[in-house]
């Protein structure tokens, strides 16, 4: 994998996405209450620094006040230093109004550097100061009004540098404890994410196993999690309709193959016999017709074919207008007019509505209606064209009183090649009429439904929505 492919993350693993997330998660939360120990840790340290300084300068401060109101002032200074404890981490100086050095500890003399940085008065301030075997840290507190005018200025030094080595110590413990803890969460938490992932791998290699020859295969099972149950159900359905249209495009293929062979072989048998001596005008002529009612039904089927592939494959784009079925009927009637009148069957329309359709669609799934309620009714029959206005859809039906069909043969109608009467002969029909009419219908975004019995005629109803969407304008 190369290193752009790396540094784009949606390219990782789910994986290494949830191993990522974890890590993260686990460092920050780490880093967070660590740091929030260790800031609580150091004020804690810091106030207790802060109030024994404090104290050690109250105590210096009421010896101060005790010897001056004892002795004279001169001999005070001189009695206050024999009585402080020269030894401690704790030192001091008394500077007087003029900014002189009035009296010291014994041990200020070392700390001249911590010293020279001058506190604000009656605040606490932290100063570091380098040395031999390191860096001295050191808290400073200046106490104003220390003299018996109040004009004097006792500062107070608390050296610190044990507790801030202390600290120091115990910061990198926590910094090497925190690596370690991220460093366990990013393991556990791809181990979790491994383990948590087996189900999407088991799932994967059964996708994989899956073949042409395994269409039937399942995936779905109660043992996946919940997530993965849907997404298996899913898939489960989604490999259903797969089957089907696999069975169905195989049915297909091979209805295909024996359609195109009758009329291929009655076109080849024609011209054998005819070649197979001389033959009359009038034979030659007959051959000839043969020849062209096959050709012309072998063109009907490869159009019907070529429209069912681009309706299937959402090629067909629908083109809309305004419609008016009182005028589509009349086109209609005046092109089936001659043949009906041939059959002594009646045609009639009826119903005036507008509505918004592809003209030439919508006259191709209504002669092949037609067509079929014709080839379908008896000399003395009727067919009806009706058009209705309801609230949510326009109805187009077309109706006959032939010989109707029989209830085993209703939900197969539409499938390409069926034929409910197979006694016809293969020369009336190519088996994709009604195919086509559902596909325009559908185009539509619309329904068709039948209503037959036998004996008493049948009644294609199409549903066609008011405003389609997704059509072309």
């Amino acid at each position: 994998m190369s290193t752009i492919s790396l540094l784009d993350a949606r390219r990782w693993s789910l994986t290494a996405r949830l191993t990522v997330f974890f890590g993260t998660a686990i460092a920050v939360i780490l880093v967070c209450v660590s740091a929030m120990m260790y800031a609580e840790l150091v004020r804690q340290v810091h106030e207790k620094q802060e109030v024994e300084l404090l104290e050690d300068v109250h105590i210096q401060q009421e010896v101060l006040s005790e010897l001056q109101r004892k002795g004279r002032q001169s001999d005070w200074e001189h009695e206050w230093r024999e009585q402080q404890d020269e030894i401690g981490e704790f030192t001091w100086q008394l500077i007087g109004a003029d900014g002189k050095l009035v009296a010291a500890s014994g041990n200020a003399a070392n700390l001249a550097p911590a010293f020279a940085h001058a506190a604000p008065a009656n605040r606490f301030y932290r100063v570091s100061v380098p040395g031999a075997q390191g860096e001295r840290y050191f808290l400073v507190f200046d106490a104003t009004g220390s003299g018996a005018d109040g004009s004097k200025l006792l500062r107070g030094i608390l050296d610190v540098a044990q507790d801030e080595q202390v600290l120091r110590r115990y910061l990198a413990k926590l910094f090497s404890v925190v690596m370690l803890a991220i460093v366990v969460a990013v393991l556990t938490g791809f181990l979790l994410a491994r383990r948590g992932l087996a189900p999407v791998r088991a799932i994967s290699a059964e996708i994989a196993r899956m073949s042409a020859e395994r269409l039937s295969a399942r995936i779905a099972q109660d043992g996946w999690p919940s997530e993965l149950r849907t997404l298996a159900g899913n898939f489960d359905e989604l490999m259903g309709r797969i089957e089907r249209s696999f069975e169905q495009l195989s049915r297909f293929s091979s209805e295909l193959a024996h359609e195109f062979r009758s009329p291929i072989n009655n076109l080849v048998a024609a011209a054998s016999v005819t070649l197979g001596r001389a033959r009359s005008a009038e034979e030659y002529q007959t051959t000839l017709a043969v020849v062209v009612e096959e050709g012309a039904r072998l063109s009907r089927m490869v159009s019907s074919m070529l429209f069912l592939a681009r309706a299937d494959n959402a090629k067909q784009l629908v083109q809309v207008e305004d419609l008016s079925t009182q005028i589509e009927f009349q086109k209609l009637l005046e092109f089936f007019g001659i043949l009906a009148d041939e059959q002594g069957v009646a045609l009639e329309a009826d119903g005036s509505v507008h509505l918004r359709a592809d003209p030439l669609l919508l006259r191709q799934a209504l002669s092949n209606l037609l067509a079929n309620a014709l080839r379908h009714s008896a000399r003395g029959g009727k067919v009806r064209l009706c058009a209705f206005d309801r609230a949510d859809a326009i109805l187009i039906a077309v109706s006959d009183n032939g010989c109707g069909i029989a209830p085993a043969h209703l939900p197969f109608l539409f499938d390409r090649f069926y034929r409910a009467d197979a006694a016809r002969s293969a020369t009336d029909s190519t088996g994709l009429g009604l195919a086509v009419v559902r596909s325009i219908v559908e185009l539509h975004g619309g329904t068709i439904e039948v209503r037959s019995r036998p004996g008493e005629g049948a009644t294609f109803t199409l549903r066609l929505p008011k405003d389609a969407p997704g059509m072309s304008r």
